[in-house]
């Protein structure tokens, strides 16, 4: 009986997330046909699957990265594996379950429940924080921008994450040894950074599918979809349906025409649900690896954990 739940429940996930990725195929169907493509469209679109895979395998080094600083180190094919696998989930209401997926894969690996969903936590934090550095290379004097991106540089400061931990730990009965960051994690800023990047040409070269375009408007490109996926990112709707589209109609409405930024908008979300089908197809095809527990950082937390050694700040 166990068994048929199991697969019941597995096969019933699968069918539902299906179901909700035609979905989202179908609502954006509308404004693709009213669209016109330049002859050599199809070759920008391919380019930008092949971008938005790739931003997907940057997200999962993120991922990794954010697992190594707090104790817990895996190996980059886990990581890309596990988070390419989980991705199409996230068209399943609440907009959670792929979370929830790596976060049960990774206890499958040995890491403890509140450390793994510490980790994906921390990502769409740093994110943000990449999408606020690419959103400022156009809109520096917006305020709000340089204040929320002082605000995540501070936060994620060892001092002030590791004793925020803490504090936690402490108010759930639990000890607090070992903080959860080893180091400012400069290097996972820089991959956000370069996700966003990868996502932002994976925006042009769907506008390029439309029309050409000067190398003067690649800053206020990019920097304005940044701010657009940020914004969506933020305010709450179902995988950001709608304050997507309209952010980037306002945000960049003085380069390219309304019309043109919706047909741009559709057809990015039907590439990055093919990128996402076909990255977790290629996941499945891959063997997803074990955790390695060999790493310096992971003998080092055992110890201190075990041992119950406090472990003092930088």
């Amino acid at each position: 009986m166990g068994h048929f739940l199991k697969w019941l429940t597995k096969w019933g996930i699968l069918a539902a997330t299906a179901t909700f990725l035609v979905k989202t195929l179908s609502d954006n169907w509308k404004d693709v046909r009213g669209i016109q493509l330049q002859p050599d469209a199809w070759m920008y679109v391919g380019l930008a699957i092949a971008i938005a895979v790739a931003a997907q395998l940057c997200a999962a080094m993120v991922w990794g990265s954010i697992l190594e600083l707090i104790r817990h180190p895996v190996s980059r094919r886990w990581a890309i594996v596990t988070l390419l696998k989980n991705a199409p989930a996230k068209y399943l209401p609440g907009s959670v379950w792929h979370l929830y997926g790596r976060v049960k894969a990774a206890e499958r690996q040995g890491i403890g429940v509140e450390f793994a969903t510490l980790s994906v936590m921390l990502e769409p934090l740093f994110l943000i924080a990449g999408a606020l550095g690419l959103a400022l290379w156009q809109h520096s004097s917006m305020s709000p921008l340089v204040l929320g991106l002082i605000c995540i540089l501070v936060a994620v400061h060892p001092r002030i994450l590791n004793r925020l931990w803490r504090t936690w730990r402490r108010s759930r009965g639990k000890e607090a040894t070992a903080g959860a960051l080893r180091r400012y994690p400069l290097s996972v800023l820089l991959g956000a950074l370069a996700f966003m990047a990868l996502r932002s040409l994976t925006f042009i070269c769907i506008v390029l599918a439309f029309t050409p375009l000067t190398w003067s408007m690649l800053q206020p490109l990019m920097s304005g979809f940044s701010l657009a996926w940020l914004l969506s990112t933020v305010i709450p709707a179902p995988g950001g349906l709608g304050v997507f589209e309209t952010s980037a109609v306002n945000v960049l409405n003085g380069y390219l025409s309304p019309g043109l930024l919706l047909g741009c908008v559709a057809i990015y979300r039907l590439v990055m649900v093919s990128s996402e089908l076909i990255g977790a197809g290629m996941a499945c095809l891959i063997t997803e690896g074990k955790r390695d527990l060999t790493h310096p950082s992971s003998s080092i937390a055992r110890n201190l954990y075990n041992q119950g050694v406090s472990v003092a700040e930088n």
